[in-house]
């Protein structure tokens, strides 16, 4: 099918004399589906997709649709979009009239695409993002691991893509690695994961898509899926539309769902058969009857193709006016864009009150390999597993290694990790390029200052010597329901730490002092403290109880000559 041409008269305003023109103008609800694409960060199998709008709330579309089957019901805000591909619009201002225009948007209809032609489409925009994501080789284990999936989801695959040997002395090589506990003192800083940090989850989610590729070319046209391990056709169209929908997708999909809801009545079928009766394809009179009933929403349209600018649009609305939850915030704003794409917003997103390096700091400690909180921290993605821990709390616990704040143990008003700050940072060797203590600061607490090293290689330790893999057990790494993994205990013993070093005089010169003093700190304790079923019967956040396990846990460190009762951790 050749492409549609959908045009419009618009209005055209200007902000300021630096911003893009917006332009103003209404539309089919119907028409608007067909040409704007809703990049949502969701799972698709196993992975992520790079989008950044949430994932549709069907309660409320729902309720949206209802709304607009009233025809008296009007909604005000107009839908929110941006240039996504602007070889496919055109705009013409009126020479005769001032701020009046002309837009042409040209679109190509699904049925037109096939999945390979989808996803290999999507690569080329990510490429053109990111040109180095074209000298990344195809990882042959995703590749090895989606066609495993292909094959149990169905048999036929394996007349396609028979099981392939393994090298066992590899398999079992890499199944000791992973099973092997990770030392804290052995954790070499991955520079690659550092330096791709930003858009990890850009080059994770290219691999997907050219795994994927890769299999279907080696399959004959006819036989090709039109969806292969989670990814189809639909998916992808978002990534490939001339518009970008920036906000509004519950409102436009809301109203295309009224229409629908209204083609499937009586009145709307019989309407349909009037138009077949006539004559019309069965599929345009169908067509017919939904736009007869689509409402036409305001639209604002931003002539600006920039990924960072949509993602900036979008963070503020959302984050100005409806609030979404922070995990979702920080994934969205951390794993969106390339490197070189965030630099130019970053300011405006500091300058707009988004907690942008908070948000890159968090994100770097749930996702990067280096870390022992990898996979183990909410996303707010659809599919997130219970016991993960909350956003906000790993952001707290970063926040007293990066801003040296929150230190305190519960039930006692000194902060120790201010107090360290105060007293013997100054003097560590990890900051000695500053000049003043203010020029210290800064280098400590930059998104990847020396605290990020400092903090993992602490975490690594408290996961090593107390921590247990197996998410059933009381002193679980990775459940909350754990006596160790969870905000209590974590903020009890990184805040003991600072305590430890403050009243020894002992700064930090490198992250290897982290280890040793780590070793000093814990001398003579037992590695089963966590792991007992202490019976408390309370929530672990009621006040009582965290001040109970602060004393608890700081006599005992003290002195560990014996692990303390089990009756002593209820208050």
């Amino acid at each position: 099918m050749a492409e549609e041409t959908f045009e419009y008269p618009v209005y055209v305003s200007r902000e300021s004399g630096n911003s893009k023109p917006l332009l103003l103008f209404s539309a089919k609800a119907t028409e608007i589906d067909r040409w704007v694409g809703v990049p949502q960060r969701r799972r698709l199998s196993d992975s992520e997709t790079v989008g950044w709008q949430r994932e549709e709330n069907i309660a409320r579309l729902r309720e949206l649709a209802q709304f607009f089957s009233d025809e008296r019901n009007v909604v005000q805000n107009p839908l929110l979009g941006a240039l996504q591909d602007p070889l496919a619009v055109d705009f013409k201002e009126d020479p005769a009239r001032p701020n009046f225009g002309h837009l042409t948007i040209r679109a190509q209809p699904a049925d037109s695409l096939t999945l390979l032609d989808a996803l290999e489409r999507v690569c080329q925009r990510l490429e053109q993002r990111v040109p180095a994501l074209q000298e990344h080789p195809l990882d042959q284990d995703r590749r090895r691991a989606i066609l495993d999936q292909a094959r149990e989801q169905n048999e036929g695959w394996r007349a396609y893509f028979p099981d392939e040997e393994e090298d066992i002395d590899q398999e079992e090589s890499i199944s000791e690695n992973l099973s092997a506990p990770p030392e804290a003192e052995e954790q070499p800083v991955d520079l690659t994961s550092v330096l791709l940090v930003e858009e990890t989850q850009i080059l994770d989610f290219y691999q997907e898509l050219k795994v994927r590729a890769s299999i279907l070319q080696e399959m004959l046209p006819e036989q090709r899926p039109d969806t292969l391990v989670g990814f189809n056709i639909d998916a992808m169209l978002s990534y490939l539309r001339p518009v970008v929908l920036v906000d509004g997708q519950h409102r436009l999909h809301g109203a295309v769902y009224a229409a629908q809801n209204f083609a499937g009545t009586q009145e709307g079928m019989d309407l349909a058969a009037e138009e077949i009766n006539r004559g019309v394809d069965p599929d345009l009179a169908n067509r017919s009857v939904l736009e007869s009933k689509a409402r036409s929403l305001p639209i604002s349209l931003l002539l600006d193709p920039s990924p960072s600018e949509h993602v900036f649009q979008f963070v503020v609305v959302n984050q100005k006016a409806t609030p979404m939850q922070p995990a979702l915030l920080g994934t969205i704003v951390s794993t969106s864009l390339s490197k070189e794409e965030t630099e130019p917003v970053a300011d405006r997103l500091r300058r707009a009150g988004i907690p942008f390096d908070d948000s890159q700091a968090v994100a770097f400690m749930t996702r990067s390999a280096d870390s022992p909180f990898k996979g183990l921290v909410q996303t707010g993605i659809g599919g997130d597993v219970s016991g993960l821990l909350n956003w906000t709390v790993l952001k707290s616990l970063t926040a007293i290694f990066r801003e040296l704040k929150g230190g305190k143990l519960f039930g006692q008003s000194v902060d120790f990790a201010d107090l360290w700050r105060r007293r013997l940072l100054e003097d560590s060797s990890l900051v000695s390029a500053g000049q003043t203590i203010e020029d210290k600061q800064r280098i400590w607490q930059a998104v990847d200052g020396p605290w990020r090293d400092v903090a993992i290689r602490f975490f690594w330790g408290i996961r090593t010597r107390f921590g247990d893999d197996d998410p059933n057990a009381h002193n679980a790494w990775g459940n909350t329901k754990s006596n160790l993994y969870n905000k209590i205990h974590l903020t009890i013993l990184s805040a003991d730490y600072f305590q430890f070093l403050t009243d020894r005089d002992i700064t930090l010169n490198s992250v290897d002092d982290v280890t040793e003093t780590m070793d000093s700190w814990l001398q003579g304790v037992n590695p089963q403290y966590f792991n007992r079923d202490w019976r408390v019967g309370l929530k672990k956040d009621e006040k009582a109880v965290r001040e109970r396990w602060a004393k608890v846990w700081v006599d005992y460190r003290k002195d560990p000559e014996r692990l303390p009762r089990v009756e002593n951790y209820k208050p």
